[in-house]
């Protein structure tokens, strides 16, 4: 393996499987509970993050230790269900979004490695071409209609 060729990941059927099966225990015990938002609704809601959960902390405190001050439209069981599963939710989303990270970093990886090796294929292909190596004119004329960036400034000549 090349210095610049970081990964070598071959998953084997059962490895596969034990992956598949987790992520679909995951769904089927949080996807019942879990919501989607539009992105108005994402916009327009308060969010709740460390330094802001201190305060719900005391302020939920302070309302049952001083309930004259709580407005009757308040519903402190409701308050307490919500934090109470922000609580619950907020430590998996962390753990998720770690290995979500790690997931889309290892998938950009190996993107780019095999990305990287096939412009270096086709660039050796193109200058074949362009030296008139007479199997190289085929495989060039079908990769440049497949490769994104091509321009047809410069074609090789028949």
């Amino acid at each position: 393996m090349s210095a610049d060729h970081k990964v070598n990941i071959q998953f084997t059927d059962e490895q596969k499987a034990t992956i598949e099966a987790a992520i679909k225990s995951l769904k089927d015990t949080l996807g019942p509970v879990l919501m989607s938002l539009t992105p108005s609704e994402k916009q327009s809601m308060l969010i709740l993050g460390d330094k802001s959960l201190s305060f719900v902390n005391k302020n939920l405190m302070f309302s049952k230790q001083n309930p004259e001050f709580m407005p009757s439209y308040l519903n402190q069981s409701e308050w307490e269900i919500d934090l109470r599963s922000w609580n619950a939710l907020a430590p998996y989303n962390s753990q998720l979004a770690e290995l979500g990270s790690l997931l889309n970093d290892t998938i950009a990886q190996c993107g780019n490695e095999a990305y990287r090796q096939s412009l270096t294929y086709y660039n050796n292909v193109r200058q074949a071409a362009k030296d008139n190596v007479p199997s190289a004119k085929p495989i060039y004329d079908d990769l440049k209609q497949q490769y994104p960036n091509h321009r047809k400034s410069k074609e090789v000549a028949d």
